[in-house]
C-alpha cells in the first residue's frame, strides 16, 4: 500500500495540460504514490461540473493511505512532496492534512489570514489537501452535492467531522491556468 493516491481528472479537451500533470508527479524524488487517472470516455466535452464531482464516488480500489485531488489542469512543483509527506503522516497519522497551493492570478492559497483555521469557500482548492483513505470513503458523496465548489462542501465536510487536523507549510502544487476553467486548453507557463 503507498502512502498518498493522486486522483486526476482528466478532461478530453486538456491532453496538453494532462500530460504535464502526469510528468509534475513523475518527478517526485520518492515512488511511494499511485496516481489514478479518471476519466469520462463516454463524451467529448467533459463531465460538466456537477458530473466531474460524483464521478469520485465511482472511483473503487484505491490502495493508499491517503487521498489527493490533482486535476489534470494542475500540477505538482515540489519534487519532494511525497517524501515530505509520507514522513509527516507516519508520525502523527492525520486525517486531514493541509499544505499550500498556487491559483494563477490569485496567489497562494490558504491565504496567511486562514492558515491554521476553518476552510473558507474560495479560499481553498482540491490541490490544498489530502485525506486519510477512512475520511475519503465517508466524505466523497459531499463532492458532488452542487454544481459549484465541490472541492469545498467536501473538505468542508471532513473538517466538521474530524478531528486530526495537521497543517503542512509547503507550497506543493499550482493551476496550469487561470480560475473559472473546465473549458478547453488555456495555458500559460
Amino acid at each position: 500500500m503507498k502512502t498518498i493516491a493522486f486522483i486526476t481528472r482528466v478532461h478530453p479537451k486538456r491532453s496538453n495540460m494532462l500530460k504535464i500533470c502526469i510528468k509534475s508527479i513523475d518527478m517526485q524524488t520518492s515512488n511511494d504514490y499511485i496516481h489514478i487517472l479518471h476519466r469520462d470516455d463516454k463524451t467529448k466535452d467533459g463531465y460538466g461540473k456537477l458530473l466531474a464531482n460524483q464521478s469520485f464516488a465511482k472511483i473503487s480500489s484505491i490502495d493508499s493511505r491517503y487521498v489527493m485531488v490533482l486535476d489534470d489542469d494542475d500540477m505538482l512543483i515540489d519534487p519532494a512532496f511525497v517524501e515530505t509527506f509520507a514522513k509527516t503522516v507516519e508520525k502523527s497519522i492525520p486525517e486531514i492534512v493541509f499544505f499550500k497551493g498556487i491559483i494563477g492570478g490569485h496567489g497562494v492559497y490558504p491565504r496567511p489570514q486562514v492558515w491554521g483555521k476553518v476552510p473558507i469557500k474560495g479560499r481553498i482548492a482540491s490541490f490544498c489537501f489530502a485525506v486519510r483513505m477512512d475520511v475519503w470513503k465517508k466524505y466523497i458523496g459531499e463532492f458532488g452535492k452542487r454544481t459549484s465548489g465541490g472541492d469545498f462542501c467536501f473538505i468542508s465536510a471532513c473538517y466538521n467531522g474530524t478531528k486530526k487536523h495537521l497543517w503542512l507549510d509547503r507550497t506543493v502544487a499550482r493551476t496550469q491556468k487561470r480560475p473559472g476553467g473546465g473549458q478547453g486548453e488555456h495555458e500559460h507557463p
